[in-house]
């Protein structure tokens, strides 16, 4: 998938694209990453952390203390580390961007370590997003429910859609075309917000979710 990215990008004429390969549940990997792209790259203006590893559906009392601290350093701990680096190495002229994806598990209480650590990255957005202020760079977080992913079957894809007032679910390309929509200069006062982009699936009452 990130060769089809670098390729696309190489075809819209952009210089420079560097591919970079990291484990998210590896501590270590994740602080040296920023100061390896910084040095491949030359700085960092925009981040978005989409990725995410560790966590499950299951019962948070099922659970051990090895499983929590996956899920937590694969979906959050990971991401604050790769934000805080990149933030720090972004210029402090109002154009710096820190972009999280976070999902709409984060609001579900019955979505065990997966739905904990997505809520822990939300709040992230708000304490981040308060100290890089004094350097200009906004932090904020789109909340997607399921996204529309070709691996997604046609009828989860269907059942969710009955269960959303606007009857859509959010496409990748509309997450991208949000992220693109932050990092403008018109959305340079936009900064600590979660936004929901689920077509108001968050609006149901719960037994109808």
């Amino acid at each position: 998938a990130a060769r089809k990215v670098a390729d696309e990008c190489d075809a819209l004429g952009a210089a420079g694209v560097h591919l970079f390969q990291l484990d998210l549940l590896n501590a270590r990997q994740c602080a040296s990453f920023i100061p390896e792209v910084k040095a491949a790259a030359g700085g960092v203006d925009i981040f978005v952390g989409l990725a995410g590893a560790g966590g499950s559906y299951q019962p948070l009392l099922e659970i051990d203390s090895v499983q929590m601290s996956e899920a937590f350093q694969g979906q959050v701990a990971g991401s604050f580390t790769l934000a805080r680096d990149a933030g720090l190495a972004m210029p402090d002229d109002g154009t710096g961007r820190v972009i999280f994806v976070s999902a709409a598990s984060s609001y579900k209480f019955s979505h065990g370590t997966y739905g904990y650590a997505k809520a822990a990255l939300n709040q992230l957005t708000s304490f981040l997003a308060y100290e890089l202020a004094a350097r200009r760079i906004t932090v904020n977080t789109l909340v997607p429910q399921l996204i529309d992913l070709e691996s997604i079957d046609r009828k989860t894809r269907e059942k969710r859609k009955v269960f959303t007032p606007l009857g859509l679910i959010p496409h990748p390309e509309q997450i991208a075309r949000m992220c693109v929509t932050l990092c403008s200069p018109l959305f340079n006062i936009v900064t600590g917000e979660t936004i929901s982009m689920d077509g108001g699936y968050r609006l149901r009452p719960p037994e109808d979710r």
